[in-house]
């Protein structure tokens, strides 16, 4: 975690001194790498969260310590950091926004009585594949994220010329046909839909088709850094499509890459809290530091928040109690009230469109 970090967040609230014991908690993400941002903020809102417990007596009594570790989005590098924070004793792992690396190290945690809670990891698969009791997730559900896409473009684009563009991966070409598929059910066409080869230089071959099919609107199935290269070249061609996407196209690494061609690119983001009154405090204080409280910093305090009530109300640490506590009640936090559905999904989460406006990412009505 990078020192400004975690100097600032620390210095939120004022620590008591140590106790006799300690509590760990894991946070487990990509700390190094294109998601390294996302990784930053988990390490920033799991800190933050244990400084205001550790402020007020820890967990128990014990001193709340924190142990972060780098998966770096890699399925073999998520099992090893899983067992590692085994090795360190972690009650609760807050983590894992990649699911190549979610799922592997969610296994470890439910062999090894640890309970897990995800504020980034969207595949439905973390869930679905009922890994164990203890496994829970804040972040919506990616499967949700077509149809929301779907219903801003039957808004803004319906009988017109949308394309689909993606990348051949599960997550670029699930998320394209996902989305064209809920277009169509609500009897719109698309144009085309059209696969690119990731990683290139340039997309004039793809940009040439979407131009010569007269697109008012085209949906990028992808990660940032290809569809960052689409917009710059859509926009060097003179062709004015609005560019609409998934949670990649929200990410400032797309902005930065794509410059002046980010401008007016539309995409799914999950429901923002941190302007909320639950979570006003918090983000003030956040700000006060120089850090904004944006994508998963402040579900990432929530996590903290829900393991310390559950075990406060389960009086115990034992991952079982804990994780039944979770699963069965409701809890107040920065994000709001959460509860959990069978699966370990929160309830009551969902995505919402933004566009990139001056370089921020502004709500859609």
């Amino acid at each position: 975690m990078p020192a400004r970090l975690a100097g600032s967040v620390l210095a939120l609230l004022l620590a008591a001194g140590p106790a006799a014991a300690e509590v760990v908690i894991g946070v487990a993400g990509p700390m190094s790498g294109a998601f390294a941002p996302v990784g930053e903020e988990m390490a920033a809102g799991v800190s933050a969260a244990a400084a205001r417990l550790n402020a007020t007596g820890g967990l128990a009594g014990e001193e709340v310590v924190v142990e972060v570790a780098d998966d770096e989005c890699n399925a073999g590098t998520g099992e090893a950091v899983a067992n590692q924070l085994v090795g360190r004793g972690a009650v609760l792992v807050v983590g894992h926004a990649c699911t190549a690396a979610a799922l592997p190290a969610a296994r470890v945690y439910a062999d090894n009585g640890i309970v897990f809670i995800s504020p980034a990891a969207t595949n439905p698969r973390l869930t679905d594949e009922d890994v164990g009791p203890g496994v829970f997730r804040l972040a919506p559900r990616s499967d949700a994220q077509p149809e929301a896409i779907a219903a801003f473009l039957d808004e803004s684009f319906g009988g017109g010329r949308v394309a689909f563009v993606h990348d051949g991966g599960v997550y670029g070409q699930g998320l394209a046909e996902g989305t064209r598929e809920a277009f169509e059910r609500s009897g719109n066409r698309s144009v085309a839909t059209l696969a690119y080869t990731p990683g290139e230089k340039s997309q004039n071959a793809l940009v040439g088709q979407l131009q010569d099919a007269f697109v008012s609107a085209v949906v990028v199935g992808g990660l940032h850094a290809d569809a960052a290269v689409i917009a710059g070249e859509m926009r060097a061609r003179g062709l004015d499509a609005v560019i609409v996407g998934g949670e990649a196209l929200g990410l400032d690494e797309f902005r930065d890459l794509a410059g002046p061609a980010a401008e007016g690119v539309v995409f799914a983001l999950p429901e923002s809290h941190r302007d909320d009154p639950a979570a006003a405090a918090l983000s003030e204080a956040l700000r006060a530091e120089g850090i904004e409280p944006a994508g998963v910093l402040l579900p990432s305090f929530a996590a903290v928040e829900i393991y310390a009530a559950a075990a406060e109300r389960a009086g115990s640490f034992a991952a079982a109690a804990v994780a039944r506590e979770i699963a069965e009640g409701s809890f107040d936090t920065v994000v709001g009230e959460v509860s959990f559905d069978q699966r370990g999904d929160r309830t009551g989460i969902g995505w919402k469109m933004h566009v990139w406006q001056g370089g921020a990412p502004v709500p859609l009505p």
